[in-house]
């Protein structure tokens, strides 16, 4: 009786960590992986097209951008990767 008694308790609690864990989980979406780069990277703007399916990065430092493809393209979805051109790129921080 204790034992049954003992592994209900240690189900309830396996069951109970695993839903804690699954909701504390980041849901996946585009803007949350492209907006991840102002963190990790000198990015200075940031643009997903509501028209035109294009993510553009543009990042003060021109050798990064191999990095920041690489980032991106293994942080996206499939899909995303399939209906988004991403393109990577750097104007030395000049405004025009």
């Amino acid at each position: 009786m204790k034992s049954k008694f003992g592994l209900l308790i240690l189900a309830c609690v396996i069951v109970g960590s695993a839903l804690f864990w699954y909701t504390q989980k980041e849901p996946y979406s585009t803007e949350v992986v492209v907006n991840s780069l102002w963190d990790k990277f000198e990015v200075q703007s940031i643009q997903i097209g509501d028209t035109d399916p294009v993510i553009w990065i543009e990042v003060y430092n021109k050798n990064v951008i191999a990095e920041v493809e690489k980032y991106v393209t293994e942080n996206l979805s499939k899909d995303d990767l399939e209906h988004y051109e991403v393109n990577v790129f750097s104007n030395k921080g000049i405004i025009y």
